[in-house]
């Protein structure tokens, strides 16, 4: 079971870095991005909110689960 999450982690990972050098070569190649969503604090907001919320929507379940299980002092 560990050796599966293990895996799936490293392939979502690997996937999310691929995405995100990808991503940065084509911006880099291609200056099409207007400067309002370069510098849109909106944009930056919720860029950065999704990670958190899949953090959070990760952690809750596994706190909860290691609190009921009793191995909590």
């Amino acid at each position: 079971m560990r050796l599966t999450i293990l895996t799936m982690c490293a392939l979502i990972s690997a996937g999310v870095f691929a995405t995100m050098l990808l991503s940065i070569r084509n911006a880099r190649l291609n200056d099409l991005c207007p400067d309002a969503v370069r510098q849109s604090l909106a944009v930056e907001l919720v860029w950065a909110a999704i990670p958190w919320l899949m953090i959070v929507a990760a952690a809750l379940p596994a706190a909860t689960a290691i609190v009921t299980s009793g191995h909590v002092r």
